[in-house]
């Protein structure tokens, strides 16, 4: 039986490494956060951002690394704000949101993770994808690194993810997707 080798997750934002975390700790595999600041490469798709940053994080660290990128996706907006997720947020706040959105708005979280083991390894990707409608007021405890999460209610709830805490949000949404697809490959090449 192969020993699991350790992976960084290589990440900034610390929400994002607990959340990660939490979702891996059922399956026993646990990840050190590293705070890199990586190059994003300017591209519609997440799947080539997420390559790149992978490629560039294992380039940095010289071992196993983890890599996630998320984007929403207003829908009736072609790939909108989709990766530029954090730009848009930081031009327009909620208040320029609420003027781009109707209240109950369709729209949907994509997220990948990417794993890269070694040099000559291909970056192998997990997607996990979480579909709901927005709101136009900000409910839950500020999340000042993932605010989408105030507006943003998953279908089969009626709670915006930040009003349903870590625990509640992972029931539905696209990052633990990504996560569990993530936990059952690696513990697959034991």
């Amino acid at each position: 039986m192969k020993q699991l080798l350790p992976v960084t997750l290589v990440t900034s934002n610390h929400q994002k490494a607990y959340e990660i975390g939490q979702a891996l700790r059922p399956y026993g595999i646990s990840v050190k956060p590293r705070a890199i600041e990586l190059d994003e490469i300017q591209a519609l798709d997440i799947a080539t951002v997420v390559t790149h940053k992978v490629e560039q994080a294992y380039a940095l660290v010289q071992r196993p690394v983890l890599v996630d990128d998320t984007g929403i996706f207003f829908v009736g907006y072609n790939h909108f704000p989709g990766i530029f997720s954090r730009y848009a947020f930081m031009s327009l706040g909620f208040a320029g949101l609420f003027k781009l959105i109707t209240p109950g708005q369709r729209a949907y979280f994509c997220s990948y993770l990417a794993l890269k083991t070694s040099a000559k390894a291909k970056p192998v990707l997990f997607k996990g994808v979480c579909r709901g409608r927005l709101l136009r007021t900000v409910r839950g405890p500020s999340k000042p690194k993932m605010p989408y999460d105030n507006i943003f209610i998953p279908d089969g709830d009626t709670q915006t993810f930040a009003q349903l805490g870590v625990t509640g949000k992972q029931r539905y949404d696209h990052r633990s997707k990504a996560v569990r697809k993530f936990a059952r490959y690696y513990l697959n090449q034991l």
